[in-house]
């Protein structure tokens, strides 16, 4: 039976900050992701140098809008994932920002930026048979293993988050091989999701078995430079499933009900 550790991290928003506010995913690069849900913005993978214009560093780093985070989360430290000096820069710009992610993660921007307090620095190590989870004001998030291919370094985690009306997956760089297994092992298999943000590779027609493990009412293909893709939403939509379409660097979408509709 999968086991539980309860991450102690406080969140200091007010819930009226943005309890049934509607929510956007703003699309970074790579698998990099904001979203959005009144005063509280959430980074999944979405500090990295890689392939993002000097310019859009700079914000970035200075933690200016749409990287006014809260909370930046780390799926694993490839540097199309994660950026050090970006994370850090912001956190420091920004003394509300909370980094979690795995113990690499923590340590790289700890050893860079020694001013910044440890506690906003969160360490996740669930196992293969231990999630880790925490209920923040607004915000219920649940961390999993799901080893990086192919040797299962850097580590790598996936999260589930519960929004006040909308749950949302990254599971980071999962192994394509044994992404059956992983599914299945964390429950992710039997616990259907509003939106799952995916790698392409996912959408081929000879993965769309593997898909079917991540129930969701959207997905998001990622992991892939902009000329693939659009062969992803294709893939996608011969699948037969409802995907979300991102086409340029910072667009965003709303997920849910977008003001004055």
């Amino acid at each position: 039976m999968r086991s539980l550790v309860t991450l102690g991290l406080i969140l200091g928003l007010g819930a009226a900050a943005f309890a049934s506010e509607p929510i956007s995913l703003t699309y970074v690069v790579g698998s990099g992701y904001l979203v959005r849900q009144g005063d509280l913005v959430v980074a999944i993978d979405a500090l990295t140098a890689y392939g993002v214009p000097t310019a859009t560093r700079g914000v970035m780093q200075s933690a200016q809008p749409p990287f006014d985070v809260d909370l930046i989360l780390v799926t694993h430290s490839d540097v199309d994932h994660f950026d050090a000096q970006l994370v850090s820069g912001n956190m420091t710009a920004n003394p509300s920002a909370i980094l979690v992610g795995p113990a690499d993660v923590v340590r790289t921007v700890k050893a860079i930026a020694p001013q910044i307090d440890p506690a906003r620095c969160i360490v996740v190590q669930p196992g293969l048979e231990t999630l880790v989870e925490q209920q923040f004001i607004g915000l219920f998030l649940e961390v999993f293993s799901f080893p990086h291919p192919p040797s299962g370094v850097p580590e790598n985690v996936g999260y589930r988050l519960t929004f006040d009306g909308l749950v949302l997956t990254h599971p980071g760089d999962i192994d394509e091989t044994r992404a059956a297994d992983d599914f299945t092992r964390t429950g992710w298999d039997h616990i259907p999701v509003d939106v799952a943000v995916l790698p392409l590779w996912f959408f081929d027609e000879a993965e769309r078995s593997v898909l079917a493990l991540t129930p969701a009412a959207r997905y998001v293909p990622t992991h892939g430079s902009w000329s693939m893709l659009p062969w992803a939403y294709a893939s996608a939509r011969e699948a037969g499933v409802d995907v979300i379409c991102l086409s340029r660097p910072l667009q965003q979408i709303w997920l849910t009900e977008a003001p004055g509709n």
